[in-house]
């Protein structure tokens, strides 16, 4: 099941990206009104689920829970905020090398604070998912410029804060599901981003000024997206933070296809080459797990 999910998530990631490319490029709004408006989309989607399905009440009187959630919107909503940023100054090559340093955080730090734990992978999974990580880097670099501006400076820190966020989330579905999770943290997000909007001064009124094509690429990137990141918390949930981020790699193929449908950029041969690389390497390490 892991195996389905991690494809399913992967497929909504990668189109969800790639819309979400298009919708910031059509887009006419400071950079703290086009962050909120993701979590807006996505407050939907998590309490269409919560109606259907329930959750446990006990998670918004656990105090503990309830301030790692705290701490997981803030940094989630500062990731959100600083990648606007570096999408909109700099071309989705430039970063395109370091856009799995979320997973080799997530990889190192959550086989230190989980290994043992019930469904965790071994050594051998963690060796392959590291390297994994090291060949899409070579994969991707741009040898001919080696310089690390500072909005890729900026997109490795973000990508720390979103393990960081990923991890926290991970600890505590030791005790509470998906769900109950995703109805909490989504307040807190949405809470961020308003604040740090009304604090800057910003003109709310320009989110219903927009053009029906961006709100059309907006909806369906958060609507995607969320949906792959509930997946990707699901397969955390049964098979442990290092299966999940090994299976997450897979985006990276669905990347290729998805950029040359949506965004109408064809892949080089190197992009196809690491794709197939990327998957011999996936079933290595599952196979180990």
């Amino acid at each position: 099941m892991s195996i389905i999910f991690g494809i399913l998530s992967s497929i909504l990631g990668a189109v969800s990206g790639s819309y979400r490319k298009k919708s910031i490029d059509l887009a006419k709004l400071p950079n703290g009104l086009l962050a909120l408006m993701g979590p807006l989309i996505g407050l939907f989607v998590i309490y269409l689920f919560v109606f259907i399905f329930g959750i446990n009440d006990n998670i918004f009187t656990d105090k503990r829970v309830i301030f790692l959630l705290f701490l997981g919107g803030v940094f989630d909503g500062f990731a959100g905020l600083m990648e606007v940023y570096v999408i909109k100054n700099t071309k989705v090559s430039k970063v395109l090398p370091y856009a799995s340093f979320d997973k080799l955080f997530i990889i190192l730090l959550g086989f230190l604070f989980f290994y043992g734990n019930p469904g965790y992978t071994s050594f051998k999974t963690l060796l392959i998912s590291v390297l994994t990580v090291i060949i899409i880097m070579l994969f991707s670099i741009d040898y001919k410029n080696l310089g690390i501006e500072k909005e890729v400076k900026i997109y490795i820190f973000v990508k720390f804060l979103y393990a960081c966020t990923t991890l926290i989330m991970g600890r505590i579905l030791f005790e509470y599901s998906t769900l109950d999770i995703f109805a909490v943290i989504i307040f807190f997000y949405i809470l961020f981003h308003t604040l740090n909007n009304i604090i800057l001064k910003k003109d709310f009124s320009l989110l219903f000024k927009q053009t029906k094509q961006f709100y059309k690429y907006r909806f369906l990137s958060s609507l995607l997206g969320r949906l792959s990141f509930i997946l990707s918390i699901m397969i955390i949930e049964s098979s442990g933070v290092l299966i999940a981020s090994l299976l997450s790699f897979i985006t990276i193929v669905f990347s290729v296809f998805s950029m040359k449908l949506i965004l109408g950029d064809s892949p080089t041969p190197k992009q196809i080459i690491l794709s197939i690389l990327v998957i011999f390497m996936i079933g290595i390490g599952y196979y180990f797990k």
